[in-house]
């Protein structure tokens, strides 16, 4: 990762601990494995990898915004 924002602007969720997800290193050659995940480690972030994707949690499009100035 360059950056927090490149990781903050990712559509995968930054996780506090690997849990059962595995480093690039731990899984490399395989190819079964995903990128599910971001880790924080000091002041970089660590891509995780799993065999089943993260759901992500899904925005409810219902909500709308009124302009201030209608207001």
């Amino acid at each position: 990762m360059k950056n927090e924002l490149e990781a903050l602007a990712s559509e995968l969720p930054i996780l506090t601990d690997k849990s059962s997800y595995k480093y690039l290193s731990e899984v490399a050659g395989n190819g079964k494995y995903i990128r599910v995940a971001w880790q924080k480690k000091n002041a970089e972030y660590l891509a995780l990898y799993g065999t089943q994707s993260i759901k992500l949690p899904q925005i409810d499009n219902s909500v709308e915004f009124v302009d201030a100035e209608e207001g």
